[in-house]
């Protein structure tokens, strides 16, 4: 669901898909807002945006804005600006090239370049194209999403295999890590309050004394 105004979410982040051109980046974002697939999709050329509004496990609602990168050797300096303030990154790559996957270094280094260290909460490793054959070895994919701290997911856009869930995973993370500095930020001003009796207290014995 398309909704413009900010009264019909209740959080706002921002998604970045990084990968060789050809993977289906655009294919997988068509699949997820529109589920649509065209076998015929023009490749990206430079920058595309797009939003959709998803529903996390705790019934809030969540504006999820994408940028769909071209992986296009000429498009691979991008602007800085897009990296800007970016919540979540996908590593796309296809699961039938293998080329695809060898280069998701490069696009790790890309994106590190550009991203000068801020803190990003939520980082994918994404292979596309399950529909097609599995050319990529699995024991790669999960040493190679270990090693990184990149939690790994398989789909097919064409399919829509594992698309919706994909983007629920995200959600409901991103709704995780807001939880947990609740619970942190709780815990510290508790423990402030209950430092302040113990200090009255001894400013009153002070005093007394």
């Amino acid at each position: 669901m398309n909704i413009e105004n900010k009264k019909n979410f209740d959080l706002e982040y921002k998604i970045i898909t990084l990968g060789d051109s050809g993977v289906g980046k655009t294919s997988i974002i068509n699949r997820f807002i529109n589920d649509s697939f065209n076998d015929e999709e023009a490749l990206t050329l430079g920058i595309k945006f797009s939003f959709q509004i998803v529903k996390a496990q705790n019934d809030k609602l969540l504006k999820l804005n994408i940028i769909d990168t071209s992986g296009q050797e000429k498009y691979r300096s991008l602007p800085t600006s897009y990296f800007r303030n970016v919540d979540v990154v996908l590593f796309i790559f296809d699961l039938s090239q293998m080329l695809s996957f060898e280069n998701i270094k490069k696009w790790i280094n890309t994106f590190n370049q550009n991203n000068n260290g801020k803190y990003v909460k939520k980082l994918y490793l994404v292979g596309n194209k399950n529909d097609l054959g599995q050319v990529v070895d699995q024991k790669m994919i999960d040493d190679f999403s270990q090693n990184n701290n990149l939690p790994y997911r398989g789909i097919s856009a064409k399919t829509s295999y594992q698309v919706k869930e994909l983007f629920e995973l995200i959600a409901n993370d991103l709704i995780e890590e807001v939880d947990k500095k609740s619970i942190i930020s709780i815990k510290s001003r508790g423990s402030r309050i209950l430092a302040r009796p113990q200090n009255n207290n001894k400013r009153q014995k002070k005093c007394c004394g």
